[in-house]
């Protein structure tokens, strides 16, 4: 079915819940949690919810089509390149290859770049396998993790590096052009993605992007969603330019985002992280939860960020 309500939110050195893996793994057994027990199952499911709400805000633009059949949730849009047009859940009960075929084959004839990620509940189990089977391959990992709000204590912030809320039409224009260079987004695309940041900016959803800032030069960027559970803000959209390493700019960027989430009330910080970046966030009291992969008709870009 397509899903129509419009009511339910963006890589360059990787710090976030955007990564690149090992590009020739598969995982016959999906993406299983790290714990087992009651509370890590939970905060898993917290971890999957929010992702799927934060990526369905590309399927609710108004050239966005978000759509759901046969237990597969995906959304499309006229940008061609990646990351733009995904498959954000999966949970196939009946005869995944013909599901698999049919969903691989409307992306193939629109001609754009897809993703397919592979999450800890998804169905069936050996999607990883059913997935390569049909041309797509493994291009990153990703540890998803978590950070309990009571009692954390804020780091100190970096100097000579400003962090501050993405709240007019220069700085949403600083934040695009960060990600379109993250992105490697090309031209032709660059002005669609564009509009997209307009038409959800400051004020239009449920988030907050937030700029890094070194001499008024914007070096990081990050955004902070509000999209999935109750109580729950996830970090999404995390990059730092190279001229920003080892500078303490993404443990900034981090603290700044985590500082955020508390001020709004939330009990929990969720997001997926790279394991470049799996340090970072520990530091930061992060636990790690959960495994993703992702699948994709493309490299995520043209050479290691």
């Amino acid at each position: 079915r397509h899903v129509n309500d419009r009511g339910l939110g963006p890589r360059a050195q990787r710090f976030g819940n955007q990564t690149l893996g090992d590009p020739g793994a598969s995982n016959s057994l999906a993406v299983p949690p790290l714990s087992s027990d009651d509370q890590a199952v939970d905060v898993v499911t917290e971890i999957e919810e929010a992702f799927v709400a934060h990526w369905s805000i590309f399927g609710r633009w108004k050239h966005g089509e978000l759509h759901e059949e046969n237990g597969v949730l995906w959304f499309e849009t006229p940008i061609k390149h990646l990351p733009y047009n995904a498959v954000i859940r999966t949970r196939i009960d009946g005869d995944a290859d013909q599901v698999v075929a049919s969903v691989i084959e409307r992306f193939g004839a629109r001609d754009v770049q897809f993703f397919w990620l592979v999450h800890p509940s998804a169905r069936p189990r050996n999607l990883s396998d059913r997935l390569a089977t049909h041309g797509l391959r493994s291009v990153e990992k990703a540890t998803g993790m978590s950070l309990d709000l009571a009692g954390w204590r804020e780091s100190d912030f970096p100097p000579g590096v400003e962090y501050r809320e993405v709240l007019d039409a220069a700085d949403l224009d600083r934040f695009h052009k960060l990600t379109t260079v993250y992105w490697e987004i090309p031209e032709d695309d660059a002005s669609l993605v564009e509009e997209f940041q307009r038409e959800w900016g400051p004020g239009r959803v449920s988030g907050h992007r937030y700029l890094a800032l070194v001499d008024g030069v914007p070096l990081g960027k990050g955004y902070l969603s509000l999209a999935g559970p109750p109580g729950v803000a996830a970090i999404y959209a995390m990059m730092t330019l190279p001229e920003a390493r080892g500078r303490g700019v993404a443990s900034g960027l981090t603290t700044a985002l985590i500082n955020r989430a508390s001020e709004l009330g939330c009990r929990r910080v969720v997001l997926h992280s790279s394991d470049m970046a799996v340090g970072v966030y520990r530091r930061a009291g992060f636990i790690e939860r959960c495994h993703f992969v992702v699948f994709a008709t493309a490299p995520l870009w043209t050479q290691e960020h």
